[in-house]
């Protein structure tokens, strides 16, 4: 199970809360959630931004599982390929040894074909055997209203204008960064681009 915050205004994953849930003297009575109109973004857009990052959370905890997974494949194969390549070698040797012609040679280097064929079928089931398929759900949401300042902003860039809101962390006692809109990883500083002034972070635009 992976866990982490999204900010509802700026779809930013991985939100640092610090200790602020653990504030008590801030904790206030809150209107029903139908009756909130914080959030800029909807629950199908933090969904799928929810979801996009989990993928690189989970990525990021099996990383070091896939490493040693990619090393026992390896070394697996290469057993099997030294392994068939020295039956491959002892027919070739026979072949030579009994100066064999005509149907015998056919029938040993059919021989041959046919350890080829097995030696690729079972690399297949090798990697079939060491392949991982994983799969995730949403459990469970946690919503979290902070008493938090929104600064409405223009971005500008040559014809293009549009109004985003930047929120004032009075926690953690900084602007909270906004989020690149094709890699959605947090960015402090960014690009925009020509045609709608979208967020572009660095190692996307230069890339």
């Amino acid at each position: 199970m992976v866990s982490f915050w999204v900010n509802g205004i700026t779809g930013v994953t991985g939100v640092d809360l610090g200790d602020a849930l653990l504030w008590t003297v801030d904790r206030i009575a809150s209107s029903s959630i139908e009756e909130q109109t914080a959030m800029a973004l909807n629950y199908e857009q933090l969904l799928q931004i929810g979801s996009q990052y989990s993928e690189q959370v989970i990525e990021r905890e099996l990383l070091p599982w896939r490493q040693k997974n990619l090393r026992q494949l390896q070394r697996d194969e290469k057993r099997i390929s030294e392994y068939y390549s020295d039956m491959i070698g002892e027919i070739n040797g026979k072949i030579k040894k009994r100066n064999l012609e005509g149907e015998e040679k056919e029938r040993e280097l059919a021989r041959i074909e046919a350890t080829r064929m097995e030696l690729k079928r079972k690399l297949i089931d090798l990697n079939e055997r060491y392949c991982m398929e994983v799969t995730a759900r949403l459990h469970s949401a946690l919503i979290v209203w902070l008493q938090t300042v929104h600064l409405n902003c223009q971005l500008i860039r040559k014809k293009q204008k549009r109004d985003i809101i930047a929120v004032w962390n009075p926690y953690q006692k900084q602007i909270e960064p906004l989020r690149c809109e094709k890699s959605h990883q947090p960015v402090n500083s960014f690009y925009l681009d020509d045609e709608l002034a979208t967020i572009i972070c660095p190692t996307v635009w230069l890339s």
